[in-house]
């Protein structure tokens, strides 16, 4: 009866609406029509798009001042790999072991999923409606759209690399993601979209950035501020990485060669960025620590910094930033292991007893168990803690991979691993040469060793060692299950069309 009386108002004010004659738009639409119409309006819309991509990759905010302890996709890329270390009676789920129950299904797993998607489809919005209903400088509208086409070719490696079957070891062929290229407008079963293909995903990922590239600024990142927004040099770095994930493993050369020649559209744009030399540098300007509370947390800024969330953004009401997970060990630590990675002068990890001096591996909470380190780079309990997207070690050491991979044991690349392996002594070790690698392989790995230990904690070291065929912490993990399943959830309500990866049926 009820369903019956609520299906005859419906019925009813239909007919009053259309008897009237009024030519009302829906509400969204209106707000829509609005909100992208003119630059101001369509450009906050574009910062909360970079807010939500900061929430993927570093936690979804919880409310007021409390911002998600832990980090999602960040930490799923270094959890259950040599550098982190989960304790037994953790919260979290157990990523060390790969077997995800149900619950984890419906929580962690699935968090990753929707936050992700979610990001997207705030780009997909900012897409499609500056294209429909913007009316402002054309030139600022197709630079507003490339930074939206950025974002989204980020969101989608992001997923990608997390969820993608074979996306990391060269099966182009696999299963990839659900491309959604327009808003979200409500669920129906009928439009539910099968995943496409690794190869496929890769495609959109590409054709994105390369769309987006001829409108996206050039400016020269004098401030912090022009370094929190997609430029040409931020989509050149990602188009690098993008191009060593896909090729690595099977060692591509056409990728390689792409991966090394976008590297070099970084790497020789020094007027923009440039690497310091300093040993303090790390602690001093690239991971600053910030002062809780404060509106400009990150008054210092690196020249290396590409792209970064910085968490002074509202600060005093929304973190913005890696929370106090890492600060305070409750669910992981430094595994010690890895600090023996570090050799005694490497401020990036060795600590050394007898001195007071600063690390990227330090204790942290003092209360919290202090006997355990973590990292010196998220390195404020209350969470204001800098995120970095992309940064110009990176690009030095996909150029170093890349360009082994392709030439064998040659100058160019022992160029970029000493400047990495050198940065961060006050007394400068000897620099490697030709002599120093029998092997192609060896110069490789010792690249990779860098990598590991210069972009610990940063949500890299999972997905590099996929892609070169590496074992986890447990080596006995299979490769098809060293990925997430998708979510129980989406699979579901599918009915079928979403497929679940083939190390999870």
């Amino acid at each position: 009866m009820i369903k019956i009386f609520k299906t005859t108002i419906i019925f009813f004010t239909t007919l009053l609406i259309a008897s009237c004659d009024l030519d009302l738009a829906p509400e969204n639409v209106m707000v829509d029509q609005i909100t992208y119409k003119d630059a101001k309006t369509a450009e906050a819309a574009l910062i909360g798009a970079y807010t939500r991509l900061n929430a993927s990759i570093s936690g979804a905010p919880t409310g007021i001042n409390n911002y998600a302890n832990f980090g999602y996709m960040l930490l799923f890329g270094e959890l259950g790999t040599p550098t982190l270390k989960q304790r037994e009676n953790s919260s979290m789920i157990n990523m060390d072991s790969a077997n995800y129950n149900s619950s984890d299904h419906e929580g962690y797993i699935l968090n990753i999923w929707r936050t992700t998607y979610n990001a997207i489809d705030y780009a997909n919005n900012i897409i499609v409606n500056i294209m429909k209903y913007g009316d402002y400088e054309k030139a600022t509208m197709d630079m507003h759209i490339a930074e939206a086409k950025f974002l989204r070719a980020y969101e989608y490696l992001l997923l990608l690399q997390t969820y993608g079957d074979g996306a990391l070891t060269g099966d182009m062929n696999g299963l990839g993601v659900v491309l959604r290229l327009t808003p979200y407008d409500g669920y129906r079963p009928e439009d539910v979209s099968s995943r496409a293909t690794v190869g496929e995903t890769y495609a959109q990922i590409v054709k994105d950035l390369q769309e987006a590239l001829p409108f996206l600024s050039n400016n020269n990142a004098t401030t912090l501020v022009s370094r929190t927004r997609a430029t040409k040099t931020a989509a050149f770095a990602l188009l690098s990485r993008v191009y060593l994930y896909r090729g690595s493993s099977k060692n591509d050369l056409a990728d390689m060669q792409l991966a090394s020649d976008y590297a070099d559209s970084v790497l020789l744009n020094t007027k923009n960025y440039t690497f310091s030399t300093s040993n303090t540098h790390h602690t001093s300007w690239l991971f600053p620590l910030n002062a809780t509370g404060a509106e400009t947390n990150s008054a210092n800024y690196s020249d290396e910094v590409i792209l970064l969330s910085p968490c002074y953004t509202n600060a005093t009401s929304y973190a913005n930033g890696v929370g106090s997970s890492f600060f305070n060990k409750s669910n992981f630590s430094v595994d010690p292991a890895f600090t023996e990675l570090y050799p005694a002068g490497d401020r990036r990890g060795y600590i050394d007893p007898t001195t007071s001096v600063v690390s990227l591996i330090w204790q942290g909470s003092q209360t919290s168990f202090p006997s355990d380190m973590t990292s010196y780079k998220f390195n404020n309990g209350s969470g204001y803690n800098n995120v970095l997207y992309i940064r110009l070690s990176e690009v030095k050491l996909t150029k170093a991979e890349a360009y082994a991979r392709i030439n064998g044991v040659n100058t160019e690349s022992l160029k970029h691993l000493n400047d990495i392996n050198k940065k961060s002594y006050a007394t400068k070790p000897a620099d490697f040469t030709l002599t120093s690698f029998a092997t192609t392989q060896e110069l490789i790995d010792r690249i990779l060793l860098e990598r590991m230990k210069e972009l610990a904690f940063e949500g890299h070291t999972r997905f590099d060692l996929i892609r070169t065929n590496r074992s986890l912490r447990v080596a006995t993990i299979p490769a098809e299950k060293k990925i997430l399943p998708v979510p129980d959830y989406e699979v579901r309500i599918s009915y079928g069309k979403i497929l679940q990866n083939k190390g999870f049926r």
